[in-house]
This record gives structure tokens, sequence and C-alpha cells, in this order.
């Protein structure tokens, strides 16, 4: 019997809450994966919300999912000890605890060092090509680093989002990371800024990635997401980055696929499976 999409929360355990931004009158929903003690916080970090259509009802319907994850070195996977440790895998494995495991692909577009204005410009060629339900497009972090002006990285910001909301797909923006000396360039929070404005602008969810890093390293007191380098992520960043962007897709997805999960998973439950953790 084919698995259900199962949904709860997970409860807090660094720091004190934050509150979670979600539209007024939007229910809060809860995906379930197999969380780690040092990621709980992922579920309250600050995030903008967005319903994803084309996401629920492939969840819902169609029984299979195509999500295409792009970006720089976050999304490639540069300081993970292997590919399966990449967040887009760890993201994948996330979704298929819920689903066949043949029902979830996350196609990896990753490419290292890239800014916007590049992916931007793959965008235009892939996604026409892939046709997926999803894009997560990991974004900001070397603009923010090379000093790209924030008014053209905004431009091409917009630009890119006009383009995806023609092609019938649903668009995700994962946010820049956060360590002290990222957080120190002058162009960096500028265009942290940008990314959140843009996002509420053209209706797009955010991953709040560098609130969650900060919240993290803050209650950890030191920056244990990231490898010797303070820049690229290790093994626990990239699984606590997955988690958030799990738990970002389950506060998204339409009301309707909720109730109809729901149900489907009251009539084939397994008490053998996963149990929630609140």
């Amino acid at each position: 019997m084919r698995r259900a999409f199962v949904l709860f929360g997970a409860s807090l355990a660094l720091g004190a809450a934050l509150p979670l931004v979600l539209p007024v009158g939007r229910p809060a929903q809860r995906l379930r994966v197999a969380s780690e003690n040092s990621c709980l916080g992922a579920a309250r970090v600050p995030a903008h919300i967005a319903p994803l259509p084309h996401f629920s009802r492939a969840v819902g319907e169609e029984g299979r999912v195509r999500i295409v994850a792009i970006g720089s070195s976050s999304t490639e996977g540069v300081g993970a000890s292997s590919p399966a440790e990449n967040y887009p895998s760890q993201l994948r494995e996330m979704l298929a605890k819920a689903l066949p495991a043949e029902a979830i692909e996350v196609v990896n577009l990753g490419v290292g060092g890239e800014t916007a204005a590049e992916t931007a410009a793959r965008l235009r060629e892939e996604i026409p090509r892939l046709h997926p339900d999803l894009v997560l497009w990991q974004v900001g972090a070397n603009d923010g680093i090379t000093g790209v002006p924030p008014e053209k990285y905004e431009a091409t910001l917009r630009d890119a989002l006009d383009f995806l909301k023609k092609t019938d797909t649903d668009v995700v923006l994962v946010g820049m990371q956060w360590t002290r000396r990222l957080a120190a360039l002058p162009n960096y929070l500028p265009i942290r800024d940008v990314t959140a404005r843009v996002a509420r602008d053209a209706g797009v969810a955010l991953v709040s990635r560098y609130d969650a890093m900060r919240q993290y390293g803050g209650a950890a007191g030191r920056e244990e997401f990231t490898g010797p380098d303070h820049l690229h992520l290790n093994d626990k960043g990239y699984r606590c980055l997955a988690e958030q962007i799990a738990v970002t897709l389950s506060h998204a997805i339409d009301d309707n696929v909720i109730s109809r999960v729901s149900s489907a998973q009251r009539l084939d439950r397994n008490p053998a499976r996963s149990k929630p953790l609140d």
C-alpha cells in the first residue's frame, strides 16, 4: 500500500522560540522528518511562507514529484563528506520516508561559486527542459561575498522569478548562510535584506538560513555547522538545512492535500514507523 505524506511538528530544543511568519488565517502544518537534536529549532525560525500549488498537486494527486535544487556551493554540497550528505540528497531521503521511494526526485544542479546572475542564466535553460514541480533556488551568498551591487542583484532576482512564474513551477528561495565572518562583510546584509524583500513582493517562500544558523550558533556558542573554512557547510549543516526546507514545504503545502494525506495515513498506520517528536 502506498505510504502517506505524513506531517508533524518538532519541538524547539535550542534557545527561545522565534515566531514563524505565516500568512494570516493559514494553519501551520508540519512535515514528519527524523529530526536531529541539534536541528530542532528549524521549525520555529522565521520564514516567508507562500502557497505551492504545483508541488501540492504533485504530492496529492499525481504521486510523483520532481524537485530541482539549483544554486552554488551550498547546493552542490561543497564541504560534505560525500554526495549523499549534501542537502538535496538528505532532503530527498526525508521526503522519501513519507512517499514511495520512486515518487520523489530531487535533481541537484548546484555549481560552486555562482552568483545569482550566473544561476539565473542556467535556470532559463534547465527549468523548461526538466519541467519540475518545485524549484529550490539557493541564492545570494556569493553576491554578498563578491560585492555585487544590491540593486543589480535585485534586478536579476526579480527578472528570474518573473521568468519562473511563467513556467508553471513553484519556487522556494533558500537564503544565505550565516557565519560571523560573513555577517561582517559590508555587502552581505544588504543582499540578505534584498532577498527577503523580493520574496515578499513576488509571493514566493523563503527559507531563512541566515536566521537559522545564527540561532544555532548562538545556542551552541560556536559555529559547528560549517567546515574549517568557516564558509561551506559540513554534514550537520547540510542536515539542518534540509530539515529547515522540509519544514518550510510542510507549512506551504495545500490544506486540502493535508486532509487527504492525513486520512490516508490513518488507514495505513504502521506502529513501527517513526513517531512525532512533539
